[in-house]
């Protein structure tokens, strides 16, 4: 194993275990919002192409999650038991197209401080620039 082998191997363990410590964080913040972290995602997503005037069908929802169609139908499935999301129907469920409800929105203003206070205080001593290269860094992953 030459060194440029052990670096990358390195480099992706502490990625991972990174990841893992992030997953961790943003689920204790939203789990006192009784929401799984792909519920929080799926409502981020909404929030989003609602602020855009864009439409989403529950496969395009899906495909942004990176999450199989039957798990987002479950996610789904829970977050309008809570009217935090509403489905325009389609004879196939695949195909509804899904928003974002004013009291989706209002629960994600609710956790939206939160979620900054985790943002500053596990990026406290990241810099915008050191924000920019590690984006820049990541968009050069290839995994095809």
């Amino acid at each position: 194993m030459d060194d440029t082998y052990l670096k990358r191997s390195r480099a992706v363990a502490r990625m991972v275990f990174t990841a893992n410590q992030l997953f961790r964080a943003v689920t204790a913040v939203v789990r006192r919002f009784e929401l799984t972290e792909s519920q929080y995602n799926a409502l981020r997503v909404l929030r989003g192409a609602d602020k855009r005037g864009e439409s989403l069908t529950q496969a395009e929802l899906a495909e942004r999650l990176i999450a199989s169609r039957a798990n987002t139908t479950w996610i789904l499935d829970k977050l309008e038991e809570r009217r935090l999301i509403r489905r325009r129907g389609h004879s196939d469920r695949r195909k509804n197209l899904v928003e974002i409800t004013s009291a989706g929105q209002r629960q994600l203003a609710r956790i939206d401080p939160e979620f900054e206070k985790l943002l500053n205080r596990v990026l406290a001593d990241v810099s915008e620039d050191d924000l920019n290269r590690l984006l820049a860094v990541i968009d050069k992953f290839k995994f095809e």
